[in-house]
């Protein structure tokens, strides 16, 4: 009888340990969800680090994300106040989808590498300007921090830009 008791006890302790787990594995999946990146973006022009690029007077974007659909559009001034428009549509999984940049018409690619990152490469169709780009958002879903990376025919240029949610 003492040793049906205790196989019972310790298939009960295995059990509260089991659902313990349980919780403790769904409680970080809630957490590890992907944050929407939908509202009004401003670029922080003075916490971004410009490297060798031009500096932006100012730059606003506005995105429409549910995972992992992406869409955005947005405008870029400079000091001399010339402006440009962007915009993007696509998805946030590694798929090719036709882009123009400024620096020509290609391809780019976008895909999470966890609930935070996303990591894009931008190809111009002639091949001669790459871009790597990887954005992280804050875990309060309140900052973008993107680093970028771009290869052209004038070299290798570097550059952090840093974005508010208001």
């Amino acid at each position: 009888m003492a040793a049906e008791e205790y196989s019972v006890a310790a298939m009960k302790r295995t059990l509260l340990w089991l659902g313990a787990l349980m919780v403790s594995l769904a409680a970080g999946v809630a957490t590890a969800q992907v944050i929407s990146l939908t509202g009004t973006w401003y670029l922080n022009v003075e916490k971004s680090q410009w490297g060798s690029m031009r500096k932006p007077a100012s730059e606003a974007l506005e995105i429409q994300h549910r995972e992992p659909a992406l869409q955005y559009h947005g405008t870029v001034t400079y000091s001399n106040e010339e402006t440009r428009d962007f915009a993007f549509e696509g998805s946030i999984d590694g798929k090719e989808y036709a882009m123009t940049r400024s620096f020509g018409t290609g391809t780019i690619t976008l895909r999470r590498t966890d609930p935070f990152t996303i990591e894009s490469i931008f190809k111009t169709t002639d091949g001669a300007y790459v871009e790597n780009a990887r954005t992280i958002v804050s875990r309060d879903g309140k900052t973008l921090t993107r680093r970028l990376r771009t290869q052209s025919p004038e070299g290798v240029k570097t550059w952090t830009e840093i974005w508010e949610r208001r």
